[in-house]
C-alpha cells in the first residue's frame, strides 16, 4: 500500500501542528506541502502528512539522531492529539479503559485518525504485546512513541516499545511493555 492510498484525518495534522511553533516561514511551507494550516480540509493523503512531519522534525526535533527525533514527535504527537476536541473525548475513555483493553484497541484508535492500515496486537503476556503493522505509511519510531505515549495516558506504569522488527516497506512489529 503506498502512502498516498492511505488517507489522514485532519485531526492528525492539528496533532502535528501542537509539536512545534506555527511561525510564517513554517506555515508558508507547510502549504507548500499541501496542508495550509488555516483553511485545512477533512483529510488528506498521507504523502502531504509525511512532507509536513519532515518539516516539523526539522523545525523542532533538529540536533536529534533520527531516531530519537522520531520516537519524541510520536509522544508529543498523542499529547497534542489529546489536546484537540475529539482527542478529549479519546483521552477519557482510554484512561477508563486501562492499558490491556487500549492494546486490544490499538488498531481502532489508529484507524480513528487513518485508514486503512492493518494493525493487530497480541498478548505474549501480562503486560507483553506484540504490535503488527501492515501497510503504515509512517516510520516505525513515530509510531513506537505514540504506542509509549497512548499506554502512559492509558495508566501504564513506565512503558516501553521496542521495535522488532521493519522491513522498510510500511511493516513492522513493536514489542509493547509496561
Amino acid at each position: 500500500m503506498s502512502p498516498a492510498e492511505v488517507v489522514i484525518q485532519s485531526t492528525l495534522f492539528e496533532s502535528l501542528l501542537r509539536c512545534v511553533r506555527l511561525d510564517n516561514g513554517l506555515r508558508e511551507r507547510m502549504a507548500a506541502a499541501g496542508y495550509d494550516p488555516d483553511r485545512p480540509r477533512a483529510s488528506y493523503p498521507a504523502s502531504v502528512f509525511l512532507r509536513c512531519q519532515n518539516l516539523v522534525l526539522q523545525a523542532a526535533y533538529a540536533g536529534r539522531p533520527r531516531e530519537e527525533a522520531l520516537r519524541q514527535m510520536g509522544r508529543d504527537l498523542v499529547r497534542g492529539y489529546f489536546e484537540t476536541l475529539v482527542g478529549k473525548v479519546v483521552n477519557v475513555a482510554l484512561k477508563v479503559a486501562g492499558p490491556e483493553r487500549a492494546m486490544k484497541r490499538v488498531a481502532l484508535s489508529f484507524r480513528s485518525v487513518m485508514e486503512p492500515v492493518e494493525i493487530t496486537s497480541t498478548e505474549l503476556g501480562p503486560k507483553d504485546w506484540r504490535v503488527t503493522f501492515q501497510g503504515y505509511p509512517f516510520p516505525a519510531e513515530a509510531a513506537a512513541g505514540c504506542c509509549e505515549e497512548a499506554l502512559r495516558q492509558a495508566g501504564a506504569a513506565n512503558p516501553s516499545a521496542v521495535l522488532e522488527s521493519d522491513d522498510g516497506h510500511g511493516r513492522f512489529e513493536l514489542r509493547m511493555r509496561w
